[in-house]
């Protein structure tokens, strides 16, 4: 063998091992960049799932308001039909009270 050979060879071998070198470098640049995009898409995605729950909390809220002030206006309207039952019935229990008064007045 020559020695221009044996130098082919060798430079061909150093090439070798700097293509192997430079090929894991970018192996490991491709990856920290694949982990970086891949904790940004989930910090995204939580700020996402985030705002969407605030807002079906949001319109939760929104409808059980909704729902509340329903209710206070049913309760106000029978509180007003109890009232104006209760006033209809004063003067019969004014009239039973006066009647028993004078009857056990009356009497002596």
């Amino acid at each position: 063998m020559s020695i221009d050979v044996v130098m082919s060879i060798k430079q061909a071998e150093s090439e070798a091992e700097q293509i192997k070198k430079q090929s894991v470098t970018d192996a490991r640049q491709i990856v920290s960049e694949a982990q970086n995009q891949s904790y940004l898409l989930m910090e995204q995605t939580i700020e996402a799932a985030e705002k969407e729950g605030q807002e079906i909390i949001t319109k939760a809220e929104e409808a059980a308001q909704g729902e509340i002030g329903k209710i206070e206006q049913q309760v106000s309207q029978q509180c007003t039909e109890i009232k104006q039952k209760a006033v209809e019935k004063i003067d019969d229990a004014i009239k039973i009270i006066m009647g028993r008064i004078v009857k056990v007045h009356g009497n002596s």
